[in-house]
């Protein structure tokens, strides 16, 4: 299993990033850059990981990309 690890997947706002380990993700649209990537430290070290299984990760995905249609 992957150690806990955040990885920026989108330096621009709105900033996107995502644990390597359970793959939630953390959003902001702050003002700044700088102030969107602390904030979402702040989201990811509060976060606690809970991976999920491979049916649960695939319907996160289907939810995912059909989300706003």
């Amino acid at each position: 299993m992957p150690s806990r690890k955040l990885r920026i997947v989108k330096h621009s706002l709105p900033a996107i990033g995502i644990c390597e380990r359970c793959n939630s993700q953390f959003k902001f649209t702050g003002t700044t850059e700088t102030d969107a990537k602390y904030q979402i430290k702040s989201a990811f070290d509060a976060h606690k990981c809970v991976p999920l299984d491979s049916s649960q990760n695939a319907l996160r995905i289907v939810r995912e990309s059909t989300e706003g249609k």
